[in-house]
């Protein structure tokens, strides 16, 4: 028998489903973690906006796929596969949406509005001919509203919005956005590229001054100022000159524990 024109099976490959940005992961979790410990409790709330926030995270890359081969521009063969997945995981993040609402918390939907407008147009900007995904504003809006994550865990815990969420996310949003502008500057040091330096360290001293600043008047709690200050001291270490990465995977799992310190050190101060 000859099988020269049988259709090969489907199988399911990581790249189909999971971002390719791997330190995007920590600027979901850390500040779902915060939020969720400044809270001070764990109830269904909160674990749905954890399974909402990951199914709406991961939807992004299925969801881009698919419409790169509905283009024209990827592999028919892997249609069905990013079809079910799409489909998979925004059923999830619709389920942990209505039971949100069926909680009663409402108030989470303002947020959800965002982070939907922002996955449009990450998809929107993946399949363009003439827009990425890479760029600084995509990422650093990108950064922003996984940041939301915070909010939307002491807005589950809690049942209402209060400042203190707000400025969680802002905080929150800052430790994000300074990681996409600490971490370009190093990878274009490794590639040899020209980079803004300048911008990294007016980002990062204006950074630790805005914490500062805001806390002097009380809205955050006055110890949120010193990972900001460490950020910093490190950004002041990285102007002068190229600083060359050495080993990418190390400098991820570097990136992912300062992220992770960092976040320790914000719970600490509230």
């Amino acid at each position: 028998m000859d099988h020269t024109n049988q259709v090969k099976p489907q199988r399911f490959r990581k790249q189909l489903l999971l971002p390719a940005e791997h330190g995007s992961w920590a600027w979901l979790l850390v500040p779902y973690g915060v939020g969720t410990a400044v809270a001070g409790a764990f109830n269904a709330g909160v674990l749905l906006v954890l399974s909402g926030g990951l199914a709406l995270f991961l939807l992004r890359q299925p969801a881009t796929v698919w419409l790169r081969i509905h283009r024209g521009r990827g592999r028919q063969s892997d249609k069905r596969m990013v079809m079910r997945l799409a489909a998979a995981v925004g059923g999830c993040a619709l389920l942990s949406l209505w039971g949100l609402l069926a909680l009663g918390l409402t108030s989470i939907f303002w947020l959800a509005l965002p982070v939907a407008a922002l996955l449009v147009v990450y998809m929107a900007a993946a399949v363009g001919r003439q827009s990425s995904t890479r760029t600084l504003a995509m990422e650093v809006a990108g950064a922003a509203g996984l940041a939301l994550t915070a909010p939307a865990a002491m807005i589950a815990a809690s049942g209402r919005i209060t400042p203190d969420a707000w400025w969680l996310w802002g905080l929150m949003a800052l430790q994000n956005v300074l990681g996409v502008l600490y971490v370009r500057l190093r990878l274009a040091d490794m590639h040899g590229r020209p980079a803004d330096r300048r911008l990294m360290l007016g980002g990062h001293t204006m950074g630790a001054l805005v914490v500062m600043t805001t806390a002097v008047a009380g809205y955050l709690p006055p110890f949120t100022v010193l990972p900001f200050l460490g950020f910093a001291i490190r950004a002041l270490w990285a102007y002068p000159q190229p600083r060359p990465i050495a080993n990418v995977k190390k400098f991820g799992f570097a990136e992912v524990g300062v992220e992770i310190m960092s976040g320790l050190l914000i719970i600490l101060a509230y």
